[in-house]
């Protein structure tokens, strides 16, 4: 999954690209919305990119798909092994153990969040300059 956005701002190390979101991108919440259609992302700047540089942005499809699976998946297996369980005492049963199933393996995965946010497998990044612009590389907003 690729995306071009515009960097707006430089925070040492790291850099904040602005980006048009496609439908690609769906309601996964890894970055920050402007609006219906606009997105902030912070990402470290490898390339060393300047104020108003236009960069391309990656995430591998394996990885898109890997964080997919964790995020809908699990909940989603813990809900039916919890609602088979469940129906061995009935309807009421299964449906509560499903839904105390489902909530384990959100609670599990936001317990994992800290770990999976360094992983820098589900983390964008940033691949190319395809736009330069002629601000020296030292400026930065809010300093």
């Amino acid at each position: 999954m690729r995306q071009t956005g515009k960097v707006i701002e430089l925070k040492g190390k790291k850099a904040v690209v602005r980006f048009v979101r496609s439908d690609a991108c769906g309601h996964c919440n890894a970055c920050f919305r402007l609006g219906s259609n606009e997105a902030d992302i912070e990402i470290d700047n490898t390339l060393k990119a300047k104020l108003d540089d236009v960069v391309g942005i990656e995430m591998h499809g394996k990885s898109v798909l890997k964080a997919s699976l964790l995020l809908y998946g699990l909940p989603l297996v813990a809900l039916l092994v919890g609602a088979f369980i469940g129906s061995f005492k009935g309807d009421l049963y299964s449906a509560l153990a499903g839904l105390l199933f489902a909530a384990g393996a959100f609670f599990i995965l936001r317990a994992f969040e800290p770990k999976f946010s360094r992983m820098t497998e589900f983390k964008p990044r940033m691949v190319e300059i395809m736009e330069k612009t002629d601000a020296p590389a030292e400026t930065e907003k809010g300093e």
